[in-house]
């Protein structure tokens, strides 16, 4: 309240004190050169950028548009600041558009590349614009659109370029919605084509285990159009896990009446395997065994070198702990 009664009083004074009559002739010659100042502004010849949207008409329903247009034509305008602020003040209203006629650039011909000139693009453009406005130039420069009458096969979607898992991690299934897309082209195009692919490259980053879901642009490729334009990439990734199983050190060959012992009996195998299998992998799938020949051959140690005979598949990193083992090769009593 104290607040508002300040500023009421500043005001009071600024308006009705001593030096009110002065602060009131400065803003009046203020106002007066502002509108001198604009008055010349909009009687000045001026340059304007402006967006202008294009549209494709009349395109028979047999005819697939593989190469569109542009969305949009940016447009450089010149004339009096005035004529300039009325167009701005009627697009608020109205949008600037130009429709082309596509029966007008039909060649009659089942696959066709179509150039609208650029003398056209300039007629068609005025008619959006004041008499006096001048168009002096237009982005791009150069127009054109590609189609063919329904000439269409479908193909199976490909992936192209390889998946980052992190360290640890690997690709545990890739599925792709829809698994294959309508393709439309030229004859000519659509006869060496088997597939559609799935540029991955843009995937740069490195993938941790989880669910990942895309949205992905097939390749693009001139003269060719895809329905769908894109397509989900769904990529589950899991983990390795590092696990270790009690194996027995095994004897071959042996006579009957010889035995192998080792010191330990049993040694550590570890791995890595996939997190969703870890629970498949038993002792039993591992062998770890020498013959009576090899260590009669070995008359230098008596330590001996463990190997794996066996191994399941989808392991990798395997480690036996510990790699030697002291042995001594045992007689035995043999039954009569």
């Amino acid at each position: 309240m104290v607040k508002g009664k300040r500023i009421y009083r500043l005001v009071k004074v600024l308006l009705f004190g001593p030096k009110s009559h002065e602060l009131l002739i400065f803003c009046f010659f203020l106002a007066v050169s502002f509108g001198f100042w604009l008055l010349q502004a909009l009687n000045e010849t001026l340059e304007r950028e402006v967006q202008v949207e294009l549209q494709l008409e009349n395109v028979p329903r047999d005819v697939v548009i593989i190469d569109s247009l542009p969305s949009t034509l940016s447009v450089v305008l010149r004339d009096r600041g005035l004529e300039l602020a009325r167009h701005s003040f009627s697009s608020l209203f109205r949008q600037n558009q130009v429709e082309i006629d596509f029966t007008k650039y039909d060649t009659g011909k089942k696959d066709a590349e179509v150039y609208i000139p650029a003398a056209d693009m300039q007629r068609m453009l005025s008619k959006n614009f004041a008499v006096s406005t001048k168009i002096q130039s237009f982005r791009p420069d150069t127009l054109r659109f590609s189609y063919n009458h329904g000439r269409s096969r479908t193909l199976p979607v490909k992936l192209e370029g390889d998946i980052k898992v992190a360290q640890g991690n690997y690709i545990k299934s890739i599925s792709i919605e829809p698994d294959s897309v309508r393709i439309y082209a030229p004859l000519s195009v659509l006869d060496t084509m088997h597939a559609v692919y799935l540029d991955v490259s843009q995937l740069e980053e490195e993938k941790k285990g989880g669910h990942y879901q895309y949205q992905i642009g097939l390749r693009k490729q001139k003269q060719l159009k895809y329905e769908p334009e894109q397509v989900s990439l769904k990529v589950d990734i899991d983990y390795y896990v590092e696990k270790g199983v009690q194996v027995p050190v095994i004897g071959l060959n042996f006579p009957a009446d010889k035995k192998l012992r080792t010191f330990p009996a049993e040694v550590t195998v570890r791995f890595n395997i996939k997190s969703d299998r870890s629970k498949e992998i038993s002792p039993e799938d591992f062998v770890i065994a020498t013959t009576y020949e090899d260590l009669l051959q070995n008359k230098e140690s008596n330590k001996l070198q463990l190997h794996l005979k066996t191994v399941p598949e989808g392991i990798t990193i395997v480690r036996i702990e510990p790699q030697e083992v002291d042995y001594l090769i045992e007689k035995v009593d043999v039954p009569q």
